[in-house]
């Protein structure tokens, strides 16, 4: 399906799944999806685009920067990638052990003076995670860490007690839980304590940032700590390695007792990570091997299609089938173009896997239907529905859905951040108005317009919830930061890095629309500011943009906006462009560039100073395009001598 996407498209169909695997913990892709989907685009456009590692801390808990990055592995993938190249890659590596790979959120334990510790989430590539407010009571207390190290595990809930907490949750009325795997961020991600906590197991398994050898690192765990250990098992001959790998990962399946997604593959070697290095995202010293996910068979009975604030999703009711002691009666379909690119039809006997354990996905057409599946109109206002590149869009700036949509993201975290405010509370709103003031066509702005007394109407509040809403909006809608006033103006690809970039470079809302009123080509002088391209240009320059922003600013006030200056320094405002693999991970020496008051580029230009590339002798069109406009190449050690 990657081959009907933009280039716009298609990285932000990544970064997407970024966010639901790694901040929401509600992946949709399986593994393989993901990794086809980003394979599809290093073949199409290289891999910088990609140079970043997702997840990041949320702003709910206190931030912690992790002295080493806790970094992911690389991986290798039974039927898409070749065996030859894991026998290759296990006799460069040997000695070799094998661990599982944990399916939940990883935990770094960094242990206090009495023993006791802080316990913290991986976060942003591995850099700055959340220091976690409750953990599993068995290591809340002192002398649960006295190795001296920080100790790196994987917090999981077994079937056993998933079932046993979800039994409880529903004799006291409350929804149960619907993923495994979610489990863990879902309890431990709380400000107050869940009753559910120890429920979650604790099993750790590396010594972030000491190279040291898997064996070593296990003994200092179970010698020096109170954690559970991992188990681990030396391979034989790197000839027999992928046998010994599958029977291992089938045996782990087979007892069913440790929620895993893969094996671990570590080499055996002493100061292996000094010997491998880095490559810009992982060590070098270790892979994970990744099965494919198990297929099932089941029959499409009908199509529902739910609306976002935009597009129309499409979702297959199946039979039922079970997956993991779970009834799954739906399976993702994505968008139109996929339902297209399998012959999808009502009645069509399909297979689907299983997408981390739970989420299904269907994949391949073993019988046809007999019903085709069409939806030409929006499922919320009955419009007709725009399809660009296989994905269906409603354009009826009426649409109740399309209203409360965008009622409800104004109101999310990272933009309004109006307490109380849910997507059910936005349709209620919308539904309200239509009814009381039918002359008057809504928008997403009647948000502002309701009083205490108005919401106190809607069904499921009364006059004490009612008015906190409203002291909640109307504290939202004053001083709001320019960025996030941007964002809120709920326009497409305007959004809080557009909204920054506008921000640090014009300051006020009315010099962004002098200055666009007075230039000669508005859109050409815009897409001279790095990271504005030529779509987000053309909207910043159309009536729709002004409009938004009027009538917006009729509800919203806008706080003055103090830019951080950057760094003074001989290399304050030079820019430097990385490409290919390095010894540290990219974001190292983002950080250093960025610390020094540089910026860093996504491509070379003559706007380009500085190309950090490991060979500067290379002769990469990267490094011959380079050459051709004077910017200067230096290798990352160079980089590092320079900026430290």
């Amino acid at each position: 399906m990657s081959q009907d996407l933009t280039r716009e498209e298609h990285l932000a169909a990544i970064k997407k799944a970024d966010r639901e695997y790694y901040e929401l913990d509600d992946p949709v892709l399986a593994d393989e999806e993901y990794d086809a989907l980003r394979r599809d685009y290093i073949d199409k456009y290289g891999a910088e685009d990609l140079n970043y590692v997702p997840g990041g801390a949320t702003g709910d808990f206190d931030k912690f920067t992790h002295p080493s990055p806790v970094t992911s592995l690389s991986k290798w993938t039974k039927g898409v990638d070749d065996e030859a190249d894991l026998v290759k890659k296990v006799e460069e590596l040997w000695p070799v052990v094998i661990q599982p790979k944990f399916d939940g959120l990883t935990v770094v334990a960094y242990p206090n003076a009495d023993g006791s510790c802080r316990f913290v989430t991986r976060g942003l590539g591995g850099r700055i995670g959340e220091v976690l407010p409750n953990f599993i009571r068995e290591y809340e207390g002192p002398g649960v860490n006295k190795s001296g190290y920080a100790v790196r595990g994987e917090v999981y809930i077994t079937q056993e007690n998933f079932a046993k907490m979800n039994e409880e949750l529903m004799a006291h009325g409350d929804e149960p839980m619907k993923n495994m795997r979610n489990a863990a961020a879902g309890l431990l991600r709380r400000k107050e304590r869940s009753p559910y906590v120890d429920y979650l197991s604790y099993v750790c398994y590396e010594l972030p940032g000491e190279d040291v050898t898997p064996q070593e690192a296990r003994q200092i765990i179970s010698s020096h700590t109170e954690f559970k250990v991992t188990s681990m098992q030396e391979l034989a001959s790197p000839n027999s390695a992928l046998e010994e790998i599958e029977a291992y990962y089938d045996a782990l399946k087979l007892q069913n007792t440790i929620p895993i997604d893969g094996i671990v593959v570590k080499s055996g070697q002493r100061n292996s990570l000094e010997k491998f290095g880095f490559t810009a995202h992982h060590p070098r010293n270790g892979f994970a091997y990744k099965a494919l996910s198990e297929k099932f068979v089941t029959v499409v009975r009908d199509v529902i299609w739910q609306m976002g604030r935009r597009k129309a999703t499409p979702v297959a009711i199946v039979d039922p089938v079970e997956i993991d002691g779970a009834t799954v009666t739906r399976a993702s379909l994505h968008n139109a173009a996929m339902i297209k690119e399998l012959g999808l039809s009502i009645g069509a006997t399909v297979e689907i896997h299983k997408a981390n354990e739970i989420i299904p996905q269907i994949t391949k057409v073993l019988e046809p239907g007999d019903t085709e599946i069409t939806l030409a109109v929006c499922p919320s206002c009955g419009e007709p529905l725009e399809e660009i590149n296989g994905q269906q869009f409603c354009n009826n700036p009426a649409c109740d859905e399309r209203i409360a949509q965008d009622i409800a993201f104004v109101g999310s975290k990272d933009v309004l951040n109006i307490d109380g405010l849910s997507i059910e509370t936005a349709r209620k709103m919308v539904a309200y108005w239509k009814e009381q003031y039918a002359a008057v066509k809504p928008t997403y702005t009647i948000l502002f317009s309701f009083t205490a007394e108005m919401l106190a109407k809607l069904e499921g509040f009364a006059e004490k919830s009612a008015e906190k809403l409203y002291n909640s909006i109307t504290a939202a809608s004053q001083d709001v930061e320019l960025p996030r006033f941007i964002k809120a103006l709920c326009l497409p690809g305007i959004g809080t890095d557009v909204g920054k970039i506008l921000a640090d470079r014009f300051g006020s809302i009315e010099e962004i629309n002098q200055v666009i009123a007075e230039a000669e080509e508005p859109q050409a002088m815009l897409q001279e500011i790095n990271g504005i391209g030529p779509k987000t240009a053309e909207m910043l320059t159309s009536n729709k943009f002004s409009m938004a922003v009027n009538m917006l600013q009729r509800h919203v006030t806008i706080a003055p906006y103090a830019k951080q200056e950057a760094p003074a320094g001989e290399y304050a405002g030079k820019v430097f462009v990385l490409t290919g693999k390095m010894a540290k991970p990219r974001s190292f020496y983002v950080e250093l560039i960025e610390a020094a008051g540089g910026k860093e580029g996504k491509s070379v230009s003559s706007k380009t100073d500085y190309l950090v590339i490991q060979d500067v002798n290379s002769t990469s069109a990267k490094a011959k395009k380079a050459r051709e406009v004077g910017t200067q190449l230096i290798s990352p050690e160079e980089l590092e001598n320079m900026l430290l």
